[in-house]
């Protein structure tokens, strides 16, 4: 991923003027909705994705999701960095009571002005030692007696485990697990994007399928109503039978119900695609409708064989469950330390300054040292036996869920390659249907004029030529999207930070034969 693709710097709103095309003709096959595309903006299918990826509040969700981890994994190693602190305080104290002097009361009073202060420094080595020091000063001056006392000491101390809790791996554990977490968050963000882009594009075609369908349901309607007022004609000389002209007027009303319908449909599937991107719905958007036209079919260039090698080397989620079986290892070394007895060496050095001095000076002559073993028996250890039974479990698990994650793959790559080849046989077969749907009907037509025709015969060649139409540009887009999604779940559908894609299918093919 690029750098900028991790960027989450809040988008600035918006503005429908980013898109330069306006639509310029009348959509006459939308009916009244078509006066509201006047003037409309045109999206392309790469302004959708840049949209998308700038604008889509999951995609941002996500984005902030991988931030979040690294902040995790930035105090994980601010804990293993040497930690400074500081403070104080001041107090002003004022004492006063009543004496009797001499058979008069006098006040009496004591005021004391004094001030604290604090440094301190923390530190873990790898070894597991803690290294900490505190040098605290006390400053007590008696207003008006001109007194003042100055206390001062530093405090050095350094603490060893030598069994449990020592030891760099299970010091540095919890670092390794936050440095690999954010590893796992970037492959999860990168298996999110190509997710995402796939079914960007698919809402995308999803919209320009809603929007011909449309146009093929009026065309149907407009036949029927051709044929209609022909039959009516027909009908006032006597060359047709009520019943004729019945079945074919009731076909020209399913047919306007049938278009008004796909209108509704196309209405709201580009809302919801409005929606997807981020952006306001009341924005006034359409398509690109010539995206369609550059559809088509292509042949995957790789075997299925090759195609298998590739998923299991390229997958990001296949790595990730097989080093959480990593990682589960390392917490069975630490479970394990963690039943050893507590043994610790611990040695402080404090020098002090004299009692009652007036400098803040420390005496180094005059010092404290003190060295001690702390010794913990382990009598007690059966929340760490436990933790150390499920951590072996837990390792078990990782192992059968890794299997079960190759085998899933495997299953995808085989789903994808049947889905890819039977979305090519479908178009095919669609092509064959909307060119047998055409000859029909133009044989049918032909036989109305001439007097032959059956009104149910027209009827049904109108419906099944609209049908075959639609399913046409159906499969077409379902070979396009199966060839994404194959290359998605092989793990090499690359994504720029536009949101355009890159496809590498000859690098992974050469790759995949050096692994043979």
């Amino acid at each position: 991923m690029e750098d900028e693709s991790l960027d989450i710097c809040p988008p600035e709103d918006w503005a429908v003027a980013t898109l330069t095309d306006k639509r310029s003709e009348n959509a006459e096959f939308l009916g009244d909705y078509g006066e509201k595309e006047n003037d409309a903006r045109v999206m392309t299918l790469d302004q959708a994705l840049q949209i998308g990826i700038t604008h889509n509040r999951a995609y941002i969700t996500r984005k902030e999701g991988v931030f979040l981890e690294a902040l995790n994994l930035t105090l994980a190693r601010h804990r293993l960095a040497p930690i400074f602190g500081a403070g104080g305080d001041i107090t002003r104290r004022s004492d006063s009571r009543t004496a009797v002097h001499t058979g008069l009361n006098d006040l009496v009073a004591t005021n004391t002005f004094a001030r604290n202060q604090e440094a301190t420094f923390d530190m873990l080595l790898v070894t597991g030692a803690r290294l900490s020091t505190n040098f605290t000063q006390d400053f007590l001056n008696f207003l008006g007696g001109n007194r003042n006392i100055n206390n001062s000491s530093l405090v050095v101390s350094l603490v060893q485990p030598l069994l449990k809790g020592g030891g760099a791996k299970t010091t540095l554990e919890a670092l390794t697990q936050a440095d690999r977490d954010v590893l796992y968050a970037l492959r999860d963000f990168a298996n999110f994007r190509r997710i995402f882009i796939v079914s960007l594009v698919s809402d995308y075609y999803g919209v320009l399928q809603a929007r011909d369908n449309v146009f093929n349901s009026y065309l149907a309607y407009q036949g029927f109503l051709e044929n209609v007022e022909r039959e009516e004609a027909l009908k006032q000389e006597a060359r047709r039978t009520l019943t004729q002209l019945g079945q074919l007027q009731q076909a020209l009303l399913n047919s306007e119900s049938r278009w008004l319908t796909a209108i509704r449909t196309y209405e709201t599937r580009l809302d919801n695609f409005k929606l997807t991107l981020g952006i306001p719905v009341e924005q006034n958007i359409i398509l690109n409708e010539k995206e369609l036209d550059s559809l088509k079919i292509e042949d995957v260039s790789i075997s299925k064989e090759e195609a298998m090698k590739i998923a299991l080397v390229s997958r990001p989620d296949l790595h990730t469950s097989r080093d959480r079986i990593d990682d589960a290892a390392r917490k069975i070394h630490v479970a394990k330390v963690d039943l050893k007895p507590g043994l610790d060496v611990r040695v402080d050095y404090n020098p002090i300054s004299d009692p009652g001095d007036s400098t803040p000076d420390i005496n180094f002559d005059r010092r404290n040292i003190s060295s001690n073993l702390d010794l913990d028996l382990p009598l007690d250890r059966k929340s760490e036996r436990n933790n150390y039974r499920a951590s072996i479990i837990t390792k078990e698990l990782r192992k059968r869920q890794y299997e079960e994650d190759v085998d899933s793959v495997r299953l995808q790559v085989n789903d994808d390659w049947r889905e890819l080849a039977l979305a090519k046989k479908n178009y095919e077969i669609a092509l064959k249907g909307v060119t047998l749907a055409q000859l029909r009907l133009d044989e049918q037509n032909l036989l109305f004029e001439l007097g032959k025709g059956e009104a149910r015969d027209l009827v049904d060649a109108q419906n099944d030529l609209v049908n075959a139409q639609n399913q046409r540009i159906s499969t077409l887009i379902d070979h396009t999207l199966a060839r994404l999604r194959l290359w998605r779940d092989l793990g090499i559908l690359y994504i720029n930070s536009d949101g355009s894609w890159i496809e590498k299918l000859e690098k992974e093919s050469v790759t995949a034969r050096k692994l043979q």
